[in-house]
Protein backbone atom coordinates (compact mmCIF):
# COMPACT_ATOMS: atom_id res chain seq x y z
CA UNK A 1 0.00 0.00 0.00
CA UNK A 2 1.17 3.56 -1.01
CA UNK A 3 2.26 5.59 2.14
CA UNK A 4 0.22 8.76 2.66
CA UNK A 5 1.15 12.83 3.35
CA UNK A 6 1.84 14.68 4.76
CA UNK A 7 5.49 14.24 6.86
CA UNK A 8 6.93 12.12 4.68
CA UNK A 9 10.76 13.09 2.70
CA UNK A 10 10.15 14.08 -0.75
CA UNK A 11 13.14 13.74 -2.77
CA UNK A 12 13.74 15.98 -5.72
CA UNK A 13 15.99 13.96 -8.31
CA UNK A 14 17.17 16.51 -10.87
CA UNK A 15 18.80 14.52 -14.16
CA UNK A 16 21.72 16.14 -15.07
CA UNK A 17 26.06 14.79 -15.75
CA UNK A 18 27.56 17.86 -17.23
CA UNK A 19 28.83 20.44 -14.91
CA UNK A 20 26.81 23.16 -16.76
CA UNK A 21 23.57 23.72 -16.11
CA UNK A 22 20.75 25.95 -17.70
CA UNK A 23 20.67 28.92 -15.45
CA UNK A 24 17.13 29.08 -16.04
CA UNK A 25 16.65 25.54 -14.82
CA UNK A 26 18.93 26.54 -11.94
CA UNK A 27 16.72 29.31 -10.93
CA UNK A 28 13.76 27.64 -11.43
CA UNK A 29 14.50 24.73 -9.13
CA UNK A 30 15.65 27.52 -6.24
CA UNK A 31 12.76 28.85 -6.29
CA UNK A 32 10.64 25.84 -5.73
CA UNK A 33 8.34 26.18 -2.82
CA UNK A 34 8.33 23.23 -0.39
CA UNK A 35 5.21 21.97 0.67
CA UNK A 36 3.67 22.38 4.01
CA UNK A 37 4.51 19.72 6.32
CA UNK A 38 7.04 17.80 3.74
CA UNK A 39 11.12 17.50 4.14
CA UNK A 40 12.37 18.21 0.37
CA UNK A 41 15.92 17.03 0.11
CA UNK A 42 17.79 16.98 -3.72
CA UNK A 43 19.25 14.56 -5.40
CA UNK A 44 21.54 15.20 -8.56
CA UNK A 45 21.46 11.96 -11.39
CA UNK A 46 24.66 11.76 -12.98
CA UNK A 47 26.02 9.00 -15.07
CA UNK A 48 27.02 8.23 -18.89
CA UNK A 49 23.23 7.27 -20.26
CA UNK A 50 19.94 8.87 -18.94
CA UNK A 51 19.14 5.29 -17.14
CA UNK A 52 22.33 5.44 -15.28
CA UNK A 53 21.76 9.34 -14.44
CA UNK A 54 17.73 8.24 -13.25
CA UNK A 55 19.14 4.89 -11.35
CA UNK A 56 22.18 7.54 -9.66
CA UNK A 57 19.64 10.08 -8.13
CA UNK A 58 16.76 7.57 -7.15
CA UNK A 59 19.12 4.84 -5.61
CA UNK A 60 20.83 7.97 -2.88
CA UNK A 61 16.34 8.85 -2.64
CA UNK A 62 16.37 5.55 -1.37
CA UNK A 63 19.13 5.35 0.58
CA UNK A 64 18.17 8.86 2.45
CA UNK A 65 14.57 7.42 2.97
CA UNK A 66 12.59 8.87 0.75
CA UNK A 67 9.36 8.24 0.79
CA UNK A 68 8.05 9.80 -2.51
CA UNK A 69 10.91 11.17 -5.43
CA UNK A 70 9.86 13.51 -8.17
CA UNK A 71 11.86 13.13 -11.49
CA UNK A 72 12.85 16.34 -12.86
CA UNK A 73 14.45 17.10 -15.74
CA UNK A 74 17.74 19.77 -15.34
CA UNK A 75 16.59 21.47 -18.41
CA UNK A 76 13.26 22.60 -18.28
CA UNK A 77 11.82 25.54 -16.21
CA UNK A 78 9.00 25.40 -13.30
CA UNK A 79 6.74 27.15 -11.78
CA UNK A 80 7.70 27.88 -8.54
CA UNK A 81 4.06 26.06 -7.06
CA UNK A 82 5.37 22.86 -8.80
CA UNK A 83 6.04 20.62 -5.69
CA UNK A 84 2.69 22.21 -4.19
CA UNK A 85 0.26 21.45 -6.68
CA UNK A 86 2.02 17.48 -7.74
CA UNK A 87 1.86 16.37 -3.59
CA UNK A 88 -1.85 18.35 -3.41
CA UNK A 89 -3.10 15.79 -6.48
CA UNK A 90 -1.22 12.66 -4.81
CA UNK A 91 -3.08 13.92 -1.48
CA UNK A 92 -6.10 13.88 -3.36
CA UNK A 93 -5.64 9.98 -3.94
CA UNK A 94 -3.58 10.11 -7.52
CA UNK A 95 -0.90 7.55 -7.10
CA UNK A 96 1.42 8.73 -9.75
CA UNK A 97 1.45 12.38 -10.74
CA UNK A 98 3.32 14.11 -14.03
CA UNK A 99 3.20 17.01 -16.07
CA UNK A 100 3.56 17.42 -19.70
CA UNK A 101 6.68 18.53 -20.91
CA UNK A 102 6.85 19.82 -24.80
CA UNK A 103 8.66 17.79 -27.03
CA UNK A 104 11.82 19.24 -28.13
CA UNK A 105 11.53 18.61 -32.00
CA UNK A 106 9.00 16.23 -34.31
CA UNK A 107 8.63 13.02 -34.46
CA UNK A 108 7.12 12.34 -37.94
CA UNK A 109 6.01 8.79 -37.32
CA UNK A 110 3.14 10.20 -35.04
CA UNK A 111 0.31 12.17 -34.93
CA UNK A 112 1.72 15.49 -33.21
CA UNK A 113 2.64 19.08 -34.02
CA UNK A 114 6.40 20.14 -33.76
CA UNK A 115 7.37 20.92 -30.04
CA UNK A 116 3.81 19.19 -28.61
CA UNK A 117 3.66 18.14 -25.21
CA UNK A 118 3.19 14.71 -25.45
CA UNK A 119 1.70 11.66 -23.46
CA UNK A 120 -0.36 8.62 -24.43
CA UNK A 121 -2.42 6.14 -23.38
CA UNK A 122 -2.60 2.33 -25.17
CA UNK A 123 -5.76 2.60 -27.65
CA UNK A 124 -7.89 -0.33 -26.53
CA UNK A 125 -7.12 -4.30 -27.32
CA UNK A 126 -9.76 -6.32 -26.47
CA UNK A 127 -8.15 -9.47 -24.67
CA UNK A 128 -5.29 -9.40 -27.58
CA UNK A 129 -1.47 -9.61 -26.99
CA UNK A 130 -0.22 -5.70 -26.71
CA UNK A 131 1.02 -4.25 -30.27
CA UNK A 132 3.67 -1.93 -29.72
CA UNK A 133 2.61 0.33 -32.64
CA UNK A 134 2.10 3.86 -33.38
CA UNK A 135 -1.30 3.15 -34.77
CA UNK A 136 -1.76 1.77 -30.67
CA UNK A 137 -1.08 5.08 -28.99
CA UNK A 138 -3.67 7.80 -28.56
CA UNK A 139 -1.90 11.19 -27.88
CA UNK A 140 -3.93 13.00 -24.87
CA UNK A 141 -5.56 16.24 -25.65
CA UNK A 142 -5.42 18.39 -22.98
CA UNK A 143 -8.42 19.68 -23.60
CA UNK A 144 -10.03 16.02 -22.49
CA UNK A 145 -9.42 17.22 -18.58
CA UNK A 146 -7.42 18.34 -15.91
CA UNK A 147 -6.26 15.40 -15.06
CA UNK A 148 -6.65 12.11 -17.40
CA UNK A 149 -5.33 8.45 -17.04
CA UNK A 150 -2.06 7.68 -19.23
CA UNK A 151 -0.06 4.60 -19.78
CA UNK A 152 3.15 6.31 -21.49
CA UNK A 153 4.97 9.84 -20.43
CA UNK A 154 8.36 11.02 -20.29
CA UNK A 155 10.21 11.45 -17.30
CA UNK A 156 10.86 15.19 -17.45
CA UNK A 157 8.15 15.50 -14.45
CA UNK A 158 6.70 12.45 -12.95
CA UNK A 159 6.04 12.03 -8.52
CA UNK A 160 5.95 8.42 -7.19
CA UNK A 161 6.05 6.79 -3.67
CA UNK A 162 9.39 4.79 -3.31
CA UNK A 163 6.91 2.24 -2.96
CA UNK A 164 6.13 2.16 -6.15
CA UNK A 165 9.87 1.86 -7.30
CA UNK A 166 10.59 -0.60 -5.26
CA UNK A 167 7.88 -2.78 -6.33
CA UNK A 168 9.72 -2.71 -9.92
CA UNK A 169 11.67 -5.19 -10.56
CA UNK A 170 15.75 -4.07 -11.01
CA UNK A 171 17.20 -2.55 -12.85
CA UNK A 172 14.31 0.35 -12.39
CA UNK A 173 15.67 1.90 -15.49
CA UNK A 174 18.04 0.96 -18.27
CA UNK A 175 18.49 1.66 -21.70
CA UNK A 176 17.57 -0.19 -25.21
CA UNK A 177 20.17 -0.36 -27.86
CA UNK A 178 19.09 -1.51 -31.20
CA UNK A 179 21.88 -4.02 -32.23
CA UNK A 180 21.89 -3.76 -35.94
CA UNK A 181 22.40 0.40 -35.56
CA UNK A 182 24.13 0.34 -32.19
CA UNK A 183 21.73 3.00 -31.82
CA UNK A 184 20.21 3.90 -28.15
CA UNK A 185 16.38 3.79 -28.46
CA UNK A 186 14.49 6.42 -26.86
CA UNK A 187 11.83 4.51 -24.41
CA UNK A 188 13.48 4.41 -21.29
CA UNK A 189 11.56 6.76 -19.12
CA UNK A 190 7.95 5.76 -20.94
CA UNK A 191 8.34 2.17 -20.58
CA UNK A 192 9.60 3.25 -16.44
CA UNK A 193 5.97 4.76 -16.65
CA UNK A 194 4.10 1.85 -18.73
CA UNK A 195 6.25 -0.43 -15.61
CA UNK A 196 4.86 1.63 -12.94
CA UNK A 197 1.31 0.19 -13.74
CA UNK A 198 1.87 -3.13 -14.78
CA UNK A 199 4.77 -3.95 -12.25
CA UNK A 200 3.62 -1.48 -9.10
CA UNK A 201 -0.14 -1.33 -10.06
CA UNK A 202 0.16 1.84 -9.72
CA UNK A 203 -2.61 3.97 -11.90
CA UNK A 204 -0.79 6.93 -13.54
CA UNK A 205 -2.25 10.58 -14.33
CA UNK A 206 -1.33 13.40 -16.06
CA UNK A 207 -2.21 16.93 -14.54
CA UNK A 208 -2.38 18.99 -18.03
CA UNK A 209 -2.86 22.27 -16.17
CA UNK A 210 0.91 22.04 -14.83
CA UNK A 211 3.27 24.50 -17.51
CA UNK A 212 6.92 23.59 -18.09
CA UNK A 213 8.92 24.85 -20.36
CA UNK A 214 11.38 22.55 -22.53
CA UNK A 215 15.20 24.75 -22.16
CA UNK A 216 16.33 24.32 -26.32
CA UNK A 217 19.36 25.63 -27.98
CA UNK A 218 18.98 26.56 -31.94
CA UNK A 219 19.87 28.36 -34.72
CA UNK A 220 18.04 31.64 -35.59
CA UNK A 221 17.66 31.71 -39.36
CA UNK A 222 14.86 34.57 -41.12
CA UNK A 223 12.35 32.42 -40.80
CA UNK A 224 11.76 32.93 -37.14
CA UNK A 225 10.85 36.38 -37.78
CA UNK A 226 7.57 35.18 -39.28
CA UNK A 227 7.46 32.11 -37.20
CA UNK A 228 6.81 34.58 -33.89
CA UNK A 229 4.82 37.52 -34.75
CA UNK A 230 2.72 37.27 -31.98
CA UNK A 231 5.87 38.05 -29.32
CA UNK A 232 5.27 41.72 -31.00
CA UNK A 233 2.43 41.73 -28.36
CA UNK A 234 3.76 42.54 -24.87
CA UNK A 235 2.90 39.99 -22.62
CA UNK A 236 3.05 37.36 -25.54
CA UNK A 237 6.87 36.12 -25.73
CA UNK A 238 9.89 35.89 -23.36
CA UNK A 239 10.65 39.21 -21.95
CA UNK A 240 14.20 38.38 -21.94
CA UNK A 241 14.40 38.23 -25.52
CA UNK A 242 11.33 40.88 -26.28
CA UNK A 243 12.06 44.14 -24.29
CA UNK A 244 8.51 45.98 -24.01
CA UNK A 245 9.95 48.89 -21.96
CA UNK A 246 10.37 51.18 -24.59
CA UNK A 247 7.93 51.82 -27.02
CA UNK A 248 9.78 52.16 -30.58
CA UNK A 249 9.30 56.06 -31.16
CA UNK A 250 11.09 56.77 -28.11
CA UNK A 251 14.01 54.95 -29.09
CA UNK A 252 13.90 56.70 -32.67
CA UNK A 253 13.51 60.06 -30.24
CA UNK A 254 16.56 59.25 -28.21
CA UNK A 255 18.83 59.20 -31.38
CA UNK A 256 17.70 62.45 -32.47
CA UNK A 257 20.94 64.72 -31.95
CA UNK A 258 19.96 67.43 -29.17
CA UNK A 259 22.95 69.87 -30.53
CA UNK A 260 20.29 70.44 -33.54
CA UNK A 261 17.42 72.06 -31.69
CA UNK A 262 20.11 74.49 -29.94
CA UNK A 263 21.16 75.38 -33.38
CA UNK A 264 17.91 76.31 -34.53
CA UNK A 265 16.95 77.76 -31.22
Amino acid sequence: MARRYPNVRLAVCWIWTSQFVWTKSVASLLRLRHPDGVDVQFFQGRGWSPAARHLHACERAIAWGADCLVILGADQVYGEDLLERLVARRREGYEVVAALVPTRGYLGWQDMKPFQPMAWRLKSQGLTPIQWRADCYAPIDPKDGAMQRIDFIGSGCILFDADHLLALQRPWFFETIDPVTQQRTACMDTKFCFRLRREAHAQVWVDTTIKITHVHDMPIDETFQDRFDDWMVAGQGDPTICDYGTPARMVKASTVEPRSALVDA
